[in-house]
């Protein structure tokens, strides 16, 4: 079986396995919550975007049995680009995520294959499509595979466009600052991070108006504050001990970015090192993040396949830990860590 026919049936895997467990009850997902915004908008009700109500209310007209409110505190804008599907019925539009979905990881996929050693890449490519992480993030309709497939393609990109596929990690704003500091390391990918930023906040715009805007402050608030078994940060770790708090929230959170930072910068010289590097940090020091998320650590995990021994020790470990991890152990957090300071392949500059 050739390269391209083994990725076809492995994405047809992926496919098959997220639509069935996400349609046999549909309102148990994320998607609910991104559709529901997504029609706000198709409806010509783009202003409510981000007000809880108004989302929590469309949830529930489009699934009566969504009767526990799951908010959506994505930047507006991701709200504009999904009308199309929230134009949609709900079926048809979850059908069509996930294959668009399906289609980033693969794209992702063979945009990471250089970084692992030659002979590792077609052990890696059933790991991208049907890891935990993976087809969690199938299952629930979430953005993070496209925000890996933007990280990919900024490791091959020309500076400019380096700079803004990085700023189109605003899909997950959780996941954004370690990748500004990256980009902010080269004046040609800043540039491009920044016109990145104006963009998403000029359709953030656009769709919310200026009161939309002022509500999506609360979102984020609410979303930082969030204390789920699933989550893979740092922060939230050290608040299961420690208690909810926004303020201690917000100092762990930067207390844990001020030292992937200087870690990154550190131990790269150049924007394509300090991407890979930070993709498993930004995981760390975000003050929310879940399971799917782990997506985005998949560029570190190619670097670290160096040999059979090491690529069996990273995905068969990283298999291991996401389940005990969604069965409520927090072990993915020192996972994390672990791939974060652990050896890698040189990158090509």
């Amino acid at each position: 079986m050739t390269r391209v026919a083994r990725g076809l049936v492995l994405a047809l895997a992926a496919w098959l396995v997220a639509f069935a467990v996400h349609t046999a009850e549909p309102a148990g997902y994320d998607f609910i919550a991104l559709y529901a915004t997504a029609r706000l908008v198709a409806t010509g009700h783009g202003g409510e975007v981000t007000d809880p109500a108004a989302q929590f209310a469309m949830e529930h007209a489009i699934l009566s049995e969504r009767t526990v409110f799951l908010f959506d505190p994505n930047v507006p804008a991701l709200a504009l680009l999904m009308a199309p599907l929230g134009a949609l019925p709900y079926t048809p539009a979850y059908a069509a995520m996930l294959t668009l979905g399906v289609a980033a990881l693969l794209g992702a996929a063979a945009l990471l294959a250089p970084l692992a050693a030659a002979e590792q890449r077609a052990r890696l490519l059933p790991f991208a499509l049907l890891a935990p992480p993976s087809l969690i993030a199938l299952v629930e309709g979430q953005t993070t595979p496209f925000v890996l497939l933007a990280l990919a393609a900024a490791l091959r990109a020309p500076p400019f466009w380096s700079g803004a596929l990085l700023g189109a990690t605003a899909l997950r704003p959780q996941l954004l600052p370690l990748f500004a500091i990256v980009a902010l390391t080269r004046r040609g990918t800043a540039a491009g991070f920044a016109a990145a930023l104006v963009a998403v906040a000029t359709l953030s715009l656009a769709v919310a108006g200026v009161d939309g805007l002022a509500r999506y402050p609360l979102l984020v608030s609410l979303a930082a504050e969030q204390l789920r078994p699933g989550e893979l940060g740092l922060p939230a770790l050290a608040r299961r001990g420690l208690g909810p708090d926004a303020v201690l929230n917000a100092a762990l959170t930067l207390a844990a970015a001020a030292i992937a930072a200087v870690v990154i910068v550190r131990r790269s010289r150049d924007v394509r090192s300090r991407t890979v590097d930070a993709s498993p940090w930004s995981l760390l020091t975000a003050p929310h993040a879940l399971l799917h998320d782990g997506v985005v650590a998949y560029p570190a995990i190619a670097a670290a396949a160096t040999g059979t021994r090491a690529t069996a020790l990273w995905v068969g470990s990283g298999v291991v830990v996401a389940l005990v991890q969604q069965a409520g152990v927090p072990l993915a957090p020192l996972w994390l860590l672990a791939l974060a300071l652990g050896p890698r392949r040189a990158i090509r500059p």
